[in-house]
Formats: C-alpha cells, sequence, structure tokens
C-alpha cells in the first residue's frame, strides 16, 4: 500500500463533497438574489442563471480537463482546479454586479468540471474491480453528503444574508492541504502525448458503446437538476417556509441518496448497469408523482426523500459504467466528456421544462416527468431481457 492511503482517500472523497452540488449551494438563496436585483431587467433569469450557468461551463470545459489529464497528468490539474474553485466562487460574497458575478460562477463551472473530472480518472486509476466500485461508490455518498451539508447551511447563511452561502466555496482549500501530501500521479498512466497511437485518432478510439452512457448521463441529471432549479420557487410559495427550511428540504434528498451510495457496491454485485438505471428512474418517478399531488412542506420532502433513493445510485453507476469502458490511456479524456453530458443535462434542465411548465404547470410538469421516467425504466429492462445489453451493460450493437 502506498504511504498516506487514508489521507489520500479522504482527499478524493470529500474532493467530491463539491463538485455535483456545487451550484446548488446557494439554491435557497436564489429567492433573495432575485429581490436584490429586482431593480434590473430579467432579475429572477439572472438569478436562476448564477446557479445554472457552472453547469454549462463545466460541460464545455471538462473535456479540455480530461485532455490534459492524459496529457500532463492528474495531480497538478487536481491542485489547481481546487485553487479556482475557493477563488471563483466566493466572488458572490463581495462582488457588487451581478453580471461580474456571473463571470465568477463560470469560471467555478471550469474548476468543478476539472475537479469531478480529476477525481473520478483517479479512483479509476487507484483502484480495480471490487474495490473500485466501492469507493466509487463512497464517491458518490461525499457528494451527496456535501450536498446535505453545504445546501442546508447555504439555506442557513441564507438567512442571515443572501451574499453568505458564496463564502462556503473556501472549504476547497482545507482539501488542497491534504491532497499536496497524499495525491500521487499514478505510475502506469502515461500521458496520452507520450504514447504511439499508431492509426488511431483520439474519435476513433472511443468505443461507440459509450455514447450509450453519455446520452443515459444527459437525460438522469437533466431530471436530477429539476429539484434544485425549480423546488425553491415552489417552496418558497408556500406560506411559513424559510430560505433555511429551502436549504433542508432541497438538502434532505442526500440523506437517502448517502445510504444508497454507500450501498451501491452491494447492488452493483446484484445487478447490471442497465437494471440499476431502471431501478434508479422509478424511484425517481415515484418522488416525482407525490411532488406533483402534493400541497404542503413535509409532503414535498417527502417526495424529495423517495427520489433521493434513486439519484443516490445514478452518479456511482454512470461513473462506474464509463471507467469500466474506457481504456486507461485515454481515460481521463472519455470521464471529461461524461462530464460534458452530466452538466449539460443541468445546465438544459430548466429549458427543456419549460415547454412542459407553459402547457401544464410546475407541478404538473413533475407528473409527466415522472411519465417518461417510467417509459425509460421499461425500455430499459426489456432491451436487457431480450439481449441489447451483455453482462456488462454494453450495447450489443456497438462496436
Amino acid at each position: 500500500m502506498m504511504p498516506y492511503e487514508g489521507l489520500r482517500r479522504a482527499s478524493l472523497l470529500l474532493g467530491s463533497t463539491l463538485t455535483v452540488m456545487a451550484g446548488a449551494i446557494i439554491s435557497p438563496a436564489l429567492p433573495e438574489i432575485s429581490r436584490a436585483f429586482s431593480h434590473l431587467p430579467d432579475a429572477e433569469l439572472l438569478s436562476k442563471l448564477i446557479l445554472t450557468l457552472p453547469a454549462l461551463f463545466i460541460a464545455l470545459l471538462a473535456p479540455v480537463a480530461g485532455y490534459l489529464l492524459d496529457w500532463s497528468g492528474r495531480r497538478y490539474v487536481l491542485f489547481f482546479s481546487l485553487v479556482l474553485y475557493a477563488v471563483a466562487g466566493t466572488t458572490g460574497a463581495y462582488l457588487s454586479n451581478i453580471y461580474l458575478i456571473l463571470v465568477g460562477r463560470a469560471f467555478l463551472g471550469m474548476s468543478v468540471g476539472a475537479l469531478m473530472t480529476a477525481i473520478v480518472t483517479l479512483i479509476g486509476d487507484y483502484y480495480e474491480g471490487n474495490l473500485r466500485s466501492t469507493v466509487m461508490g463512497y464517491q458518490a455518498a461525499f457528494a451527496s453528503a456535501g450536498g446535505l451539508v453545504f445546501i442546508s447551511a447555504g439555506g442557513v447563511l441564507a438567512d442571515i444574508h443572501w451574499r453568505y452561502p458564496f463564502l462556503i466555496y473556501a472549504v476547497s482549500l482545507i482539501i488542497l492541504a491534504m491532497a499536496l501530501v497524499s495525491v500521487y500521479e499514478p505510475i502506469r498512466v502515461k500521458p496520452a502525448g507520450k504514447v504511439a497511437l499508431p492509426g488511431k485518432t483520439l474519435l476513433r478510439m472511443v468505443p461507440a458503446r459509450v455514447f450509450w452512457v453519455y446520452a443515459i448521463a444527459f437525460f438522469s441529471f437533466a431530471v436530477f437538476y429539476m429539484i434544485p432549479v425549480q423546488m425553491p420557487f415552489m417552496l418558497s410559495s408556500l406560506e411559513g417556509v424559510t430560505n433555511t427550511r429551502i436549504g433542508i428540504a432541497i438538502a434532505s434528498m442526500n440523506i437517502t441518496a448517502v445510504t444508497m451510495a454507500f450501498n451501491y457496491a452491494r447492488i452493483r454485485r446484484r445487478l447490471d448497469f442497465p437494471y440499476i438505471m431502471s431501478l434508479v428512474y422509478l424511484l425517481v418517478a415515484l418522488g416525482y408523482i407525490i411532488i406533483g399531488v402534493s400541497d404542503s412542506y413535509g409532503l414535498m420532502v417527502f417526495g424529495i426523500l423517495v427520489c433521493g433513493l434513486g439519484f443516490g445510485m445514478q452518479m456511482a453507476n454512470v461513473n462506474l459504467w464509463l471507467v469500466n469502458l474506457a481504456p486507461a490511456e485515454i481515460r481521463g479524456t472519455l470521464v471529461g466528456y461524461l462530464n460534458t453530458c452530466i452538466f449539460m443535462g443541468m445546465f438544459f434542465s430548466p429549458i427543456l421544462l419549460q415547454p412542459l411548465v407553459m402547457m401544464t404547470s410546475l407541478y404538473q410538469s413533475f407528473i409527466l416527468v415522472a411519465g417518461i421516467l417510467l417509459i425509460i425504466a421499461g425500455v430499459l429492462t426489456w432491451s436487457k431481457k431480450t439481449g441489447c445489453w451483455n453482462e456488462q451493460g454494453i450495447s450489443t450493437g456497438g462496436s
């Protein structure tokens, strides 16, 4: 065992708390931010962009981060992303111009894309077999736990002032200190720039079956981000619901998500990747139906908790699915593309939902999305049973 194994694993797992829900840390403050800039046209849209803009830049820059991971190595990308995370994330605490805050959120997205890609790639490099499944499950659990802790804290701080939740991003500097001591460059991974790949371009090296994972990731996280984007406005319309209660409600999803993520390795030993995604969609559909018919804070929270049961398996499943398919020499690049799909899904979530809301209502849109999830769950289950996927969750139609 390499020195500092415990500290190294802690660095990767705690770093994961900074990733998926990074934008949503300020979710409870959205109504207050909207009111603070109400003198500007489209203040509500601008406040929502503060939440979703990082996802766009994560999506755009994650492939670049993945390429740098393969070409120049893992460590320095990880270290730089942790520094940029703190610098860019805290801009909302002291900048008064909402457009400059949006610039800071763009840089935050760049840092998250690099950080998330580096962590998943390093887990793929350091671990194999069942241990890889276990650590990947823990990674998803810590990401969910970060949402629970940081979004709840964001709600409490937003009740003091809308600027205070932005200070949470400085936590990355603590993780940077841990990583500087413990994270090493995997010896067996050679930079792709120094590897001879005769007769093959990078695109031709990507297995066709990987694109199924990318499509599933995009859709799954577009559905996932309905909660942090839409729920603050649904909850704030209820009588007596404060920013703290909004933060607790959204963060409560991570209570059940953590439990499922910690048990992901056990589930994976019994179910193949497509079956796990079917289970994810069934659980989220049930939660969205509950949310769609609810008329009280308690019932909405219950629906969010049910959703967490599905979302707790989602991140680990798509990450492990991709890592198992990716050739080691371009693993960082392919993980970068995966993160592009994940965060493009998050960014486009409110855009894709808007037609449903305009045709019906925000509550009914959750029910309609639940119906779509049930249909796709059925298709995945049917396709697996009829042999469209092999035992590794690989499409038999791919190369």
